[in-house]
């Protein structure tokens, strides 16, 4: 009896040790992607990660319901706006200047976006725009957050200019009518501040 107890705590231990291990690959096998592209556009590369986590798992190949893809969630509204602000005519021609070279060949949105350092770049661009947006107010990681999901224009009506400024982090979140918006900036700044430590 003993003997089988044994053989099947070290089977467990062993179970436990390979989860651990999967673990560790699936959550730091982009760690210097992320890294580079995070440099490159000037951005904390534990913010990047943070949002990584919470919007695709690492998953290179997520969809969500809005058509967002990839490992950043990009969506087609984030690409025309990156078309429209490099001046480019292409998403193709957009993606090589904000990543420096040419995206992987590819026939559609979905497969670019599906590329771990296309949605990278692009989502790091977008983000990057979106703390230079609100860089000199306070919650300015948060309202990028919360653009980021919902939109600039949503966080432009959940808080007037002027007594963004006056707000709390706490205060600012509760101001997020959308619940999922909320949750979602809270999660990522509890990852981040995490990371961070």
């Amino acid at each position: 009896m003993r003997k089988k107890l044994l053989i099947l705590l070290i089977l467990i231990l062993l179970a436990a040790l390979g989860a651990l291990a999967a673990w560790q690959y699936w959550t730091h096998r982009y760690d210097k992607l992320i890294t580079d592209i995070a440099a490159k556009h000037n951005l904390d590369p534990r913010l990047v990660k943070a949002i990584v986590y919470e919007e695709s798992f690492f998953s290179p190949r997520a969809r969500s319901s809005q058509n967002a893809v990839g490992l950043m969630q990009v969506t087609p509204v984030v690409a025309e706006e990156l078309i429209e602000a490099t001046h480019s005519r292409t998403l193709a021609e957009a993606i090589a200047g904000v990543s420096g070279s040419a995206p992987p060949a590819a026939a559609s949105f979905e497969e670019a976006m599906s590329d771990p350092a296309t949605s990278l770049h692009v989502g790091c661009w977008y983000l990057h725009t979106l703390l230079n947006r609100y860089r000199d107010k306070p919650n300015a990681v948060e309202a990028a957050l919360a653009a980021y999901n919902a939109g600039p224009a949503n966080v432009e009506r959940w808080t007037a200019e002027g007594e963004r400024g006056q707000l709390s982090r706490n205060e600012f979140l509760s101001r997020i009518q959308f619940p999922a918006t909320r949750e979602y900036v809270r999660r990522i700044i509890e990852r981040y501040d995490a990371y961070q430590h």
